[in-house]
């Protein structure tokens, strides 16, 4: 078996529909297998796979058990030289299957790769990362990466200088298509079940890189990407993983002593925040959404302090 296509899916059966059918559509030339994890839908999505894509291998779950635990259930059961972890609200627009194993065969050194990703009108959509530090979290916790998107040093995190338009090697490409080696997998271990969702592939990668493994993103295989269709459905438990899982990961990879510096960040946010939002006013005469930035600090305060306490 070639490649084996895992995709975790919630509560969107329309774009899981669209996903499935690109990839029967466009496949060709390749033998592979997929794999559909649903956790618990209640729109109808697994009789939908059964009753229209009888040869998707659909794993269906009683209760949501998240994004890690969910690629995990059907790792164990694959049989691809490559997985391709893919979102169902992607859809291929050319035999991408294909193509990332070409590019994987004629890439003996890539462990893993990314490629790119585009919006519903055909434009970019920035989807490679490097790894999070204290350095990039104060410069999003400052809003310099927002204030300068295109400067390498501000934006670092983002790769705001980089267009997405070269082969090369990076940190983490978005894991809404993401291809690994199926040894290089058996090498780090399956995702870690304590990311709910949100630093799963994060950590995945840098679990990769730190064993020596090489990550690569090509522009020349295009998925259409819609971004965010299962998360946006629930906005506040989406913002209580994202934290969880930031704090897990730092805590995980540098130390309990990196929740404290993360928590030092946030302090300097928040007092900050009032000359923020005096200079934005100023600049473009708009203050933002005021109801908005008091539930964003609530909501991160809450979560930070939860952490530190149960630590």
């Amino acid at each position: 078996m070639d490649i084996t296509v895992i995709i975790v899916s919630w509560n969107v059966k329309d774009f899981l529909r669209r996903c499935l059918e690109s990839i029967y559509r466009f496949a060709r030339d390749i033998e592979f297998e997929v794999f559909v994890v649903d956790n618990n839908s209640s729109d109808g999505s697994g009789a939908m796979v059964k009753a229209e894509f009888p040869q998707v291998n659909l794993i269906a779950n009683k209760e949501n058990y998240g994004f890690s635990k969910a690629n995990n259930q059907a790792l164990i059961r694959s049989r691809g030289r490559y997985i391709l972890f893919l979102n169902p609200d992607t859809e291929l627009v050319d035999n991408s299957l294909k193509a990332m194993a070409g590019f994987m065969e004629t890439h003996p050194d890539a462990s893993a790769m990314g490629c790119r990703l585009i919006y519903p009108d055909g434009s970019l959509q920035s989807s490679c990362r490097h790894f999070p530090s204290f350095f990039t979290d104060l410069m999003e916790n400052l809003w310099l990466e927002w204030i300068f998107p295109r400067n390498p040093f501000f934006n670092y995190y983002h790769m705001g200088s980089w267009r997405h338009d070269t082969v090369r090697s990076v940190d983490v490409p978005y894991g809404a298509c993401l291809l690994v080696r199926r040894n290089t997998i058996e090498d780090v271990g399956l995702m870690d079940e304590r990311f709910f969702m949100y630093y799963d592939e994060i950590d995945l990668c840098y679990r990769i890189k730190k064993r020596g493994g090489k990550i690569y993103f090509t522009p020349d295989i295009k998925v259409l990407h819609r971004l965010n269709r299962s998360s946006s459905q629930v906005p506040s438990e989406t913002g209580r993983y994202k934290y969880r899982s930031k704090l897990l990961y730092f805590e995980k990879h540098y130390g309990r002593l990196a929740v404290v510096v993360l928590f030092a960040n946030l302090c300097i946010q928040t007092a900050l925040a009032p000359l923020f939002f005096m200079t934005r006013l100023l600049l473009t005469g708009r203050h933002g959404n005021a109801g908005y930035y008091r539930e964003y600090f609530g909501l991160i305060w809450r979560e930070y302090l939860n952490f530190l306490i149960k630590r």
